[in-house]
C-alpha cells in the first residue's frame, strides 16, 4: 500500500510520516518545504509541489497513478490565523484551492480514502466550555472559515 502525505514534512505530517514508514508503508510525501524541511522525511519519497498551484493536479495524478497510491492523508493547509486576517483571499486559495486539487487529482487517479485535517476553529468562540463535535460550526477568521469548507468539501 502506498499512501501520499500532504504536508508531510511539517510537524504533524513528519509524525505521521515515521509511523507509517515503521509501520511498513510505502509513504510519499508532497509538500512545498514552506514549513517542512527534508530531513523530517527520509526514508518516504519527497516530491517538492504546492497542492495549490496550477500544475498540482496533473502532478498529483501522475504520482498517485505511478506509485499506486490508495489513501491520501491531507496535512497540505496555509494555518497562521493572523496572516489568514491579512491575506484572506490567499488562504483560500491555498487551502481550499489546494484541498480542491487534491480530490481532483484523487477522482482522476481513482483514489478514493482521504484523511482530512481539519482545525477547532471551524468552531469559533461557542459559548460553552467543553465542545462537542456537533455544536454548530462559527469560524470567526478566514483561516476556520478555508477548514470548514475543507469539511464540506470532503462531505460532497
Amino acid at each position: 500500500m502506498s499512501i501520499l502525505v500532504a504536508g508531510g514534512a511539517g510537524y504533524i505530517g513528519a509524525h505521521v510520516v515515521r509511523l507509517l514508514l515503521e509501520r511498513g508503508d510505502r509513504v510519499i510525501v508532497v509538500d512545498d518545504l514552506s514549513y517542512g524541511t527534508p530531513d523530517r522525511v527520509e526514508g518516504a519519497e519527497l516530491v517538492q509541489l504546492d497542492v495549490a498551484s496550477g500544475e498540482a493536479v496533473d502532478v498529483l495524478t501522475d504520482v498517485m497513478e505511478q506509485r499506486g497510491v490508495t489513501a491520501v492523508i491531507h496535512f497540505a493547509a496555509r494555518k497562521q490565523v493572523g496572516e489568514s486576517v491579512a491575506r484572506p483571499g490567499w488562504y483560500y486559495q491555498q487551502n481550499v484551492g489546494g484541498l480542491a486539487n487534491m480530490l481532483l487529482a484523487m477522482e482522476r487517479a481513482r483514489v478514493e480514502q482521504m484523511i482530512f485535517s481539519s482545525s477547532a476553529s471551524v468552531y469559533g468562540m461557542p459559548p460553552v466550555e467543553v465542545v462537542p463535535e456537533d455544536i454548530d460550526c462559527r469560524p470567526i477568521n478566514p483561516y476556520g472559515e478555508t477548514k470548514l469548507i475543507g469539511e464540506w468539501m470532503m462531505a460532497d
